[in-house]
């Protein structure tokens, strides 16, 4: 009784702290609409400069992967691979392969629609989230290392550290794995009728749900940096001994990973840093994660662990190997008044949104991504 009585304390503040930072929100909306559209601007920016270009033709091919049936072919070949090294069925093995080089969503992408089919157990689909999500090469050879950075050497070493620790993180989940559901197979759904119809129709509506999350997140920031609050987390990672460029774009990094690499590379940020903020992914690419779910396979707590062992992993291996690449052993440190007049207000910007982002992320009740239309017309 006590503890029903606390959960309900919990339910109501949650969404009273939701509710009140809607009506805020929707205050300075009508004070500064033009912030937002400047907001909405940026997120398009980068929705049709970087993330439909280099995820959705993986989202296709993700999609086709499971509407074919393909997947389930494949998983006669890599059986013995995924059997034996990470204790999972064969057809997780296109779901590791497309987590790997598909970017963020096309591997959970694939786990949630094999999940569907009936190919994948509610367990296994979970442990594949907790290895199967990073960044793929598109985006971290051309855009982060090639263009941001400057170097193709550095997007090597940054997709090498990722992909290193992901497999790392894979072994970890074979280590947690019930003897019940090591092996447990499913019948499979038959072929769609139309595979690449229901593939391209498919992959448009994921790509159109994460373009419009990155869009969001993009007004919400414009319109918290427009407050102009003092740099207090700054300056607190300053006097930790964090040097400035990491402490700059480090909050950039927990709420989005593309505005995380933009700032990382203006503030002249570390190595490691990089690779620690796209081994975490982001806060809005959790929440398009989390869409592709009715009912989220793993606790959304043990998913943001993992999340951020995948970060600390990768930071760590980039830094062993900082030692054979000299130039990007420390960050800079420049510093301009410029710069940080610029990043004042987007640190603690960031650091609020994050806190809201995650009382609404653990209320399990007060997000639903998707509608229960197919158990309705079940019934």
């Amino acid at each position: 009784m006590k503890k029903e009585r606390t959960d309900a304390v919990r339910k109501t503040l949650r969404q009273w702290t939701t509710a009140a930072f809607v009506c805020l929100l929707a205050v300075y909306l009508l004070k500064k609409p033009e912030v937002a559209s400047v907001g909405v601007l940026q997120g398009m920016d980068a929705c049709l400069g970087t993330l439909v270009p280099s995820l959705f033709p993986f989202m296709v091919l993700s999609c086709y992967l499971t509407e074919s049936g393909i997947a389930s072919r494949c998983g006669k070949i890599g059986a013995f691979l995924m059997h034996h090294v990470f204790r999972l069925p064969g057809c997780a093995a296109p779901v590791l392969l497309l987590g790997l080089i598909g970017g963020y969503p096309a591997g959970a992408k694939t786990a949630a629609r094999l999940m569907e089919r009936g190919e994948l157990t509610h367990e296994q689909a979970g442990r594949l989230l907790c290895f199967c999500i990073s960044a793929g090469p598109p985006f971290v050879l051309t855009t982060v290392g090639a263009c941001l950075l400057g170097n193709h050497s550095a997007g090597i070493i940054l997709l090498l550290s990722l992909s290193v620790a992901a497999l790392l993180l894979g072994l970890l989940t074979r280590f947690f794995c019930g003897k019940e559901n090591e092996m447990q197979i499913l019948s499979p759904a038959a072929p769609a009728a139309s595979p690449f119809v229901s593939a391209v129709f498919g992959a448009s509506r994921a790509m159109a749900s994460m373009c419009a999350f990155v869009v969001v997140f993009s007004v919400l920031l414009a319109l918290i940096r427009d407050t102009g609050v003092i740099p207090h987390i700054v300056r607190n990672l300053l006097l930790l001994g964090v040097p400035p460029g990491d402490a700059a774009a480090l909050p950039s990094f927990i709420s989005e990973v593309t505005s995380g690499c933009r700032d990382g590379a203006l503030m002249r940020a570390s190595l490691p840093l990089f690779a620690f903020g796209l081994g975490w992914g982001g806060l809005c690419v959790h929440l398009q994660i989390f869409s592709f779910f009715e009912k989220f396979p793993i606790p959304r707590l043990k998913f943001w662990i993992y999340r951020l062992l995948h970060g600390i992993l990768s930071a760590s291996i980039t830094w062993q190997l900082l030692p054979f690449f000299p130039e990007y052993s420390t960050a800079s440190s420049i510093w301009s008044q410029e710069i940080q007049g610029a990043m004042a207000s987007s640190v603690p910007a960031a650091a609020a949104l994050f806190l809201l982002l995650l009382v609404m992320a653990l209320d399990g009740s007060g997000i639903t991504f998707r509608k229960r239309a197919k158990t309705s017309s079940n019934t």
